[in-house]
């Protein structure tokens, strides 16, 4: 037993730097480079904003009047857009409104104002924001300039966008580890080695980068919706959503 045990411990000091330094010349015998490519697709999403407002004496006035620029508004654009389009609500607010004489009494460091005098409630503001998204990209300009006209206070295509941008990063990345390719094999040519599989790919996430538009206020409230046909048509030319990608790839040198 003590002449195996003797046996073992003479062995070790050569078997251990031997398995260590062959690790070390495999994980030495790689090429890493870095891949980068972008692609530009057409935008199919268009995304506006419509802010509505409605006034009156009373809150019940006020809120009557936003609804009835929300039915004018909301089937107007809707109607023009047609399917794929969809319309959100958010942010709904109902405010006292003062006389233009009245200090402001919401600034830093300011005082609640009694309802009296030049500070008497004079009516209501109830105001309302809707986001539309659609895929009917080539009439979202004109949508919001009839979302305007149909008694929107503000209305803004905000931008545009992907319906599936998964599929234009996953373009972007294969051309990326294309260039990577190409890129390690100049570098194994001239140094005289081959370029074998890929050992490993970590991917690096970015950014698509899109358009924006405004539409200036329109006048306040208007007449029934007009027909679809009465409609200014605005033309646009969105700029293509560029998608980049980064990749690191590392490959094996092969005998």
């Amino acid at each position: 037993m003590m002449y195996r045990f003797a046996l073992v411990a003479l062995l070790l000091p050569q078997i251990v730097p031997a398995e260590a330094a062959l690790a070390q010349e495999s994980s030495e015998r790689i090429i890493q480079v870095t891949g980068t490519a972008s692609v530009e697709t057409a935008p199919d999403l268009a995304l506006l904003d419509v802010y509505l407002r409605g006034e009156g004496a009373t809150p019940d006035a006020a809120t009557t009047a936003l609804a009835a620029k929300q039915k004018a508004v909301t089937g107007g654009v809707l109607g023009l857009l047609g399917a794929g389009s969809e319309l959100t609500t958010s942010n709904i607010t109902v405010i006292e409104a003062r006389s233009g004489t009245c200090a402001d009494g919401r600034g830093y460091g300011s005082q609640p104002r009694l309802n009296t005098g030049d500070c008497a409630v004079t009516g209501y503001i109830a105001t309302m924001q809707n986001a539309v998204r659609t895929r009917n990209v080539a009439k979202a300009g004109t949508a919001a300039g009839l979302a305007s006209r149909l008694g929107a206070s503000d209305a803004r295509l905000q931008g545009f966008a992907l319906a599936n941008p998964e599929e234009a990063q996953g373009r972007a990345s294969a051309a990326a580890i294309a260039a990577a390719r190409q890129r390690a094999e100049a570098v194994a040519s001239g140094a005289g080695v081959r370029l074998g599989p890929i050992v490993s790919v970590r991917d690096q996430a970015n950014f698509e980068f899109g358009a924006q538009a405004r539409v200036a206020p329109g006048a306040p409230p208007a007449p029934p919706a007009p027909s679809m046909t009465a409609a200014i048509p605005i033309d646009l030319k969105p700029k293509p959503i560029e998608t980049r990608a980064q990749v690191f790839v590392s490959y094996a040198i092969v005998p």
